[in-house]
């Protein structure tokens, strides 16, 4: 398995290695004194039932919108300064020959940001691991490809969680920036075999691994869930690109869980200026790779969908009409805060090159 270098190779090269599962107790002070780690734990998961537990895969959506605002920028900009400098020689056929080939070397790099968001829309590929830990086998299963591999497919791993080495490791590039890593090496070589990246930034790592130790080797009464919180997210089937990035205003409570029209002035207010990259983060949500469908996965699986211990909140009717594209409040709102956005964007081009 091809790892980054800054990673460990070796098990001796873990950076801070935690408990790993069954071999201490879980440290019960962690779940009850970490109420906002807990209750985003709880936002963030996708499924979790007697069987498997999986949350959202974290993704670093603000990078995409950033460089898009900035790409573009530099495009108008770049354009209109040549339009100026092009006028005073329009009838110069050797200068327009020159501004022609300017202008495609200028269009070609700066609408990359725009195609690639394009192209994830119409293609809808998952980009990044989601990790499916099941209880009930005691595993961990997840699809696995290189990043800069686009065009070799997904490979199916599974690993068994006793052979979990669970490390803190800090990024070289962002000291602030410790995500809880999983490794499992090869127990004569002690080499790395398989690396689970679960990248989240915004949660405590140590309360996150307990959260995760205490579903796979505790009762579901032991797990701290609150009912409000966690609730079902039909994501990867979904049908409506809008209802799966609404999700992310209803995680943060920004706007109510029932997908109604209430606090749409509050989502337009916010979303409007961000709807590039939540657009993207919904478009990531809605193709997450489903590994327990895979036939070597499914088989493992014993829950029959009935008798769920975990309190998950149902989704509601308004919600379900939102995932089948059949909720007008929810398409409105997206609608017009993507024209509020292509509004401000009009307007900071035009105010910036001005």
């Amino acid at each position: 398995m091809q790892l980054r270098n800054d990673f460990a190779t070796h098990i001796s090269e873990l950076n801070n290695p935690i408990d790993r599962p069954y071999t201490q107790p879980i440290d019960k002070t962690l779940l009850n004194d970490h109420e906002s780690d807990i209750s985003y734990l709880n936002r963030e998961i996708h499924n979790l039932n007697p069987d498997y537990l999986t949350f959202f895969p974290a993704y670093f959506w603000y990078f995409y919108f950033i460089i898009g605002w900035v790409y573009f920028s530099v495009f108008m900009f770049s354009i209109m300064s040549l339009m100026v400098v092009g006028n005073e020689e329009l009838l110069n056929s050797k200068f327009m020959v020159w501004f022609l080939i300017v202008g495609i070397f200028i269009f070609i790099p700066s609408c990359i940001p725009l195609i690639l968001i394009l192209y994830q829309f119409i293609t809808k590929k998952p980009f990044r691991t989601q990790y499916y830990f099941l209880k009930q086998q005691q595993k961990i299963a997840y699809y696995y490809r290189p990043l800069w591999k686009i065009r070799q497919p997904y490979e199916l791993k599974i690993v068994d969680y006793k052979d979990i080495h669970p490390d803190l490791h800090q990024d070289k590039g962002n000291r602030a920036y410790t995500p809880l890593n999983l490794y499992v090496a090869d127990t004569e070589t002690g080499d790395i075999t398989h690396h689970l990246k679960l990248e989240d930034y915004n949660v405590n790592p140590r309360v996150q691994w307990a959260f995760i130790r205490t579903y796979m080797e505790s009762p579901s009464e032991a797990l701290p869930i609150d009912s409000k919180l966690c609730q079902a997210y039909p994501t990867d089937t979904s049908k409506s690109l809008f209802a799966c990035s609404d999700i992310i205003y209803r995680r943060e409570g920004s706007i109510n869980t029932k997908h109604s029209g209430g606090t749409v002035m509050g989502m337009l207010a916010i979303g409007s200026i961000y709807a590039l990259g939540n657009l993207f983060h919904g478009s990531h949500y809605q193709c997450v790779k489903r590994a327990i469908l895979h036939p070597d996965v499914k088989k493992l699986l014993t829950w029959d969908g009935k008798d769920n211990p975990y309190p998950i909140q149902p989704i509601t009717t308004e919600a379900q009409r939102a995932f089948q594209g059949k909720n007008w409040q929810v398409n409105f709102r997206w609608i017009v805060a993507i024209l509020i956005n292509i509004s401000l964007f009009s307007w900071a081009v035009v105010v910036y090159n001005s």
